[in-house]
């Protein structure tokens, strides 16, 4: 190729443009509007699993791993480049998965050769002194803090979620932190409006915004076949407490996905990963979660967002199910605490509120930066709330009632929880209380802060 090119007087190096197809229906565009033809032995390897994105992914991994070994051991008659090109789309986790596959980088070894660099025997105290480990100490997942925050590179990410990748959202830059974990969902929902929010959130009844509410959008991430979801969710459980250890175990790394789940737990979760175990095992059943952070420089491998030179913020905000009796609790809790506020909302859409004003969002992540303005890309918007519980209790229905035969004690079990708990959310304002960023660990010496009170709740209602 390049001495082709070199005949016709260009010199400059030539590097092959790599794609990785990150979702089927993105993959069909764009090769309709370049009017591409796709192999058939690609479409036959996507087509089963168009509607799955994980698969659709890692099938587009191995086919982008394939091209880079045929390209680059493609001998100089045959047309040898010096390298290829990325087209990451501020996705980079693919191309990662690229390299890793083409031996081009090695992360574990990397990780691996960090860790025994960094680590001293003050690391482990629990080694020194004879003490019986934890039982999850030695697995590898990045339950401790101290270890994978020192191997991990400055982030690059824009915002604290995933933007997306279409030329419509190009502006968007707040979302409300409901569909953190369901984020596909999110999008779909919100697929159809004129315009995204930029700057700040407004008015989401907006008639631009669209109508966030559509049940039509609601999206289903696959969990597998009914004996795999059976295999993660329980084959017949029969106690609140059979409910409450499949909770826990997905916030330990033990199940990689509950339904309102899509991914494992997010990496700034690990700091509160202890306390959020022994909620869910109390009957808090958690699913969303961040942890208050005061300042940390916006290049923080786990808080870190929006490029060099800038701060970050986060109020503790924590989401999940209990009792109507646990629901009453933590109003009593909230109550005696003026820098808390609490929504909450059962299926049949009775509320609690605590200190949550009709219309009003509240910042829940921020960034300050140089010549910029502040930004506020996460927020929570009470009637934003109240939709999101709508999908959120329908998934019980959908995803797990629906896994048993009807009126056996596991259908209605989880029919009980769907139709007797609540939603709640609860936000600290003050984030400084608990915030710990720099050690790598949330200061659980404040009594005040939302993590304590949370244990403290829980711990009422267990002995």
């Amino acid at each position: 190729m390049s001495e082709i090119a070199g005949r016709n007087g260009i010199t400059c190096p030539i590097l092959p443009g790599i794609m990785p197809i990150q979702s089927y229906s993105s993959f069909a565009r764009m090769t309709e509007f370049c009017g591409i033809s796709v192999p058939p032995s690609v479409m036959q390897r996507l087509e089963p699993v168009k509607h799955d994105d994980e698969a659709v992914k890692e099938i587009g991994c191995q086919i982008a791993s394939d091209m880079c070994h045929e390209i680059l051991g493609a001998k100089e008659e045959e047309g040898a480049v010096d390298g290829v090109h990325f087209y990451t789309l501020n996705l980079e986790r693919s191309v990662t998965l690229i390299l890793t596959s083409m031996g081009a980088i090695d992360l574990v070894g990397t990780i691996a050769a960090a860790n025994s660099t960094t680590a001293t025997p003050a690391d482990s105290p629990q080694k020194q002194n004879g003490e019986k480990s934890d039982k999850h100490a030695n697995k590898s997942s990045p339950s401790d803090p101290s270890s994978s925050m020192a191997v991990l590179p400055p982030t690059r990410r824009q915002f604290p979620w995933r933007p997306s990748a279409m030329a419509s959202r190009s502006k968007e830059d707040v979302r409300p932190i409901n569909w953190a974990n369901r984020p596909k969902s999110y999008v779909m929902r919100t697929d159809d409006w004129d315009e995204f929010p930029n700057g700040r959130w407004g008015d989401a009844t907006s008639p631009a915004f669209g109508e966030l509410s559509d049940v039509s959008h609601f999206y289903s991430f696959t969990l597998g076949s009914d004996d795999d979801r059976r295999a993660m969710l329980g084959h017949n459980p029969t106690t609140d407490k059979d409910v409450f250890e499949v909770f826990a175990r997905y916030v330990e790394g033990d199940v990689p996905h509950i339904p309102w789940c899509e991914t494992p737990l997010q990496p700034e979760s690990f700091l509160i990963q202890r306390q959020l175990a022994a909620l869910n095992r109390a009957g808090f059943l958690t699913v969303n979660s961040q942890p208050p952070v005061n300042g940390a420089h916006s290049t923080h491998p786990t808080f870190g967002w929006g490029g060099d030179g800038g701060y970050v913020y986060q109020k503790a905000y924590c989401e999940f199910f209990v009792s109507p009796d646990n629901a009453n609790r933590l109003v009593s809790m909230v109550t005696d605490h003026p820098s808390m506020n609490l929504y909450a909302v059962n299926n049949a859409g009775n509320e609690l509120r605590v200190g949550v004003e009709e219309g009003g969002a509240t910042a829940l992540t921020w960034g300050v930066f140089p010549n910029r303005e502040i930004l506020q890309p996460t927020i929570f918007d009470p009637s934003t709330f109240l939709v999101w519980a709508e999908e959120a209790f329908s998934l019980w229905t959908t995803m797990w009632l629906n896994l048993y035969e009807m009126d056996s004690p596991s259908y209605d079990l989880i029919e009980t929880i769907r139709d007797t708990y609540y939603l709640v959310a609860i936000i600290d304002n003050n984030y400084i209380a608990g915030s710990s960023v720099e050690n790598g660990g949330i200061n659980n010496k404040n009594s005040n802060s939302l993590w304590q009170k949370l244990m403290e709740t829980s711990h009422a209602v267990v002995q």
